[in-house]
């Protein structure tokens, strides 16, 4: 749903009625309340709360309070304050909620050396997109939301070349560890990765060619990821470029792929021993049980619920013993 089309929504909670547009008719979110529980109806001119002869009034406003108007409240807040609460905005609402928790980063100065190293990097806007949103070409052809990302970093412009081709380090003083990140997420909290003499490396997803030119110094260094297919199976493509890299057993806690909508799909459900096509040889017993019981239960583990330091602790302790 975006910005105009909650918009609408709002102005329904509010006035009990919208103007008809098509475009609010084919939403997901409008047809839901229209088609099956029926709390708003559709007239050549408005769409309007239902007649409350069987309470459906109070339902939709009930429903309004109960699962928009926290999420409603928060993002019109956000973009008054960003001057970006235009008739033109539609941007999707989950980017409004990235951008603003961009905004809440930057002012915490957790993105500082990001910040710096995109500018350094003469960073592209395809690289810029994978680091915060769903994939590399997610800014291709919004140049609102772009301009919006530009705002927030305060940096003037992003390449259009193609390729990504920086890797970003979160460095330490005296590194004794390198932990290569799947996603961002650790290199924005730099504490304690410091404290724990960690250097953490941040490539891009899939965009790992760059490690071939890669150097850590004979240290020991690691890889974290989200424990689904897409995840592992970009750790097959790290170890063939850097073959001493190690991969940390999670501890977060698994989540539903369904519930969580999630996109990356295990292959091959009714075969567990199967892992999904992975190369087994790449993982320790632990890890093929792991992998094997997510598969079976549909579950992945988000990279960003695991606690880092204790992944690390955990596979050194394993290493000496």
């Amino acid at each position: 749903m975006n910005w105009q089309t909650f918009k609408s929504l709002h102005e329904i909670y509010k006035n009990g009625k919208t103007k008809f547009r098509p475009t609010l008719v084919g939403d997901p979110v409008f047809k839901f309340h229209i088609n099956q529980t029926k709390e708003l109806l559709v007239t050549k001119k408005e769409i309007l709360v239902s007649p409350s002869r069987s309470g459906n009034s109070l339902n939709f406003e009930n429903t309004f309070k109960k699962n928009y108007l926290d999420q409603f409240t928060i993002c019109f807040s956000f973009l008054e304050e960003k001057g970006l609460n235009t008739p033109y905005c539609k941007f999707e609402m989950e980017d409004i909620l990235i951008l603003r928790d961009m905004q809440a980063q930057m002012n915490e100065g957790l993105l500082s050396e990001i910040r710096e190293q995109i500018i350094k990097s003469n960073e592209t806007r395809r690289g810029v997109s994978l680091m915060f949103f769903k994939h590399e070409k997610h800014l291709d052809n919004h140049e609102a939301l772009e301009k919006a990302v530009k705002q927030i970093l305060n940096v003037k412009i992003f390449t259009d070349e193609r390729d990504f081709q920086y890797l970003y380090v979160l460095q330490c003083h005296a590194p004794k560890a390198i932990v290569l990140c799947e996603n961002l997420h650790f290199l924005k909290m730099p504490g304690k990765p410091r404290k724990n003499d960690i250097e953490l490396w941040y490539a891009g997803g899939r965009n790992i060619e760059k490690l071939r030119y890669s150097n850590h110094g004979g240290m020991p260094i690691y890889y974290c990821c989200d424990w689904d297919y897409d995840g592992l199976d970009i750790f097959r493509a790290v170890k063939e470029k850097i073959p001493e890299i190690v991969l940390l057993l999670p501890n977060g806690i698994p989540r539903e792929i369904e519930k969580t909508e999630h996109k990356s799909l295990w292959k091959k459900r009714e075969d567990a021993n199967y892992l999904s096509g992975l190369q087994s040889d790449l993982f320790s017993e632990p890890q093929r049980l792991l992998i094997r019981n997510l598969i079976k239960n549909n579950l992945w583990v988000v990279e960003e619920s695991n606690d880092l330091i204790e992944m690390i602790k955990s596979i050194q302790q394993a290493e000496k013993g």
